[in-house]
């Protein structure tokens, strides 16, 4: 595996692969303390592309609380380890100056109105316009063929869509469902900060996930939310940040189901003060 940590190497690199004929690139984006629900997606881009690259940047703009960005885990001797023994061909991993070279003050505002201002953007003020100008920043380096997401955070993957559009990148977004552990929690670099007795506990969003999916149409949708926020609320050291549905292609949330559309349920919860994601896609 190749890594690189300067934006200048980086491009030079892909410039001489290129060379001569067309190579497709795929590229997964992270923030480090890998597990295998990144690994899935590296080996997915490697089946469907002659070069898959793979970014390591912990971008401090997309944090809104400075205790959540300095406890961010990085292990990264043990994250260039699995790459390389997945067979990852390019690790980039710059720092600071290489994705914000004129200063993080200047931040691009991007149009990503209402998506930055509804649930987790609500939640988290400034934190998809981060995500937005860091992925702005790689996309331009990198260049890819083919972007891999993972279904785990469906409202980035949406903010992401926007700019690609808004930027008019020619690639193509592919997003890659959610891998879980043998309890259905979806796995997070945020789960290493939860107690034996924590995990146990966030098993039961994935639950309530499916149970919505199963059942959910037998119930008015506003019954469902409230039931399925009260159970999750009875757990011990358990909190309902939101959980809403939407309309899947447009992210709008509803408030009653619609008729042939798919929609996503995504939700948010705090256990032991670890912040967890999870969603699910229905027909209904």
């Amino acid at each position: 595996m190749i890594l690189l940590k300067k934006a200048s190497d980086l491009q030079k690199w892909l410039s001489e692969y290129r060379r001569g004929w067309q190579k497709s690139v795929g590229f997964v984006p992270t923030m480090g303390a890998l597990h295998q629900g990144h690994l899935a997606l590296v080996q997915r881009s490697m089946q469907e592309n002659e070069l898959t690259c793979c970014s390591i940047y912990v971008n401090p703009t997309q944090f809104n609380d400075a205790d959540d960005l300095a406890n961010y885990p990085r292990p990264l001797e043990s994250d260039i380890r699995l790459l390389a023994e997945v067979g990852c061909q390019l690790l980039f991993l710059p720092d600071d100056e290489e994705i914000y070279p004129t200063g993080k003050q200047h931040l691009h505002q991007y149009p990503l109105y209402p998506l930055d201002q509804v649930l987790e953007g609500a939640c988290r003020p400034g934190h998809f316009q981060g995500v937005a100008n860091v992925v702005d920043r790689l996309l331009h380096l990198v260049q890819p063929d083919v972007l891999y997401l993972g279904q785990k955070d469906f409202q980035q993957v949406k903010v992401i869509e926007r700019l690609l559009t808004y930027r008019n990148y020619q690639v193509r977004l592919v997003m890659c469902p959610t891998v879980r552990d043998l309890g259905g929690l979806a796995l997070s670099s945020r789960n290493v900060r939860l107690s034996a007795e924590q995990r146990q506990l966030a098993t039961q969003i994935w639950k309530e996930l499916t149970w919505i999916e199963n059942y959910g149409l037998n119930y008015p949708l506003q019954e469902v939310r409230s039931q399925v926020i009260r159970r999750l609320n009875a757990l011990p050291e358990t909190k309902v940040d939101y959980l809403e549905c939407c309309l899947a292609d447009r992210f709008i949330p509803i408030d009653q189901w619609p008729k042939g559309e798919k929609v996503v349920w995504v939700t948010a919860v705090t256990i032991g003060g670890v912040r967890l994601l999870d969603n699910v896609l229905m027909a209904t």
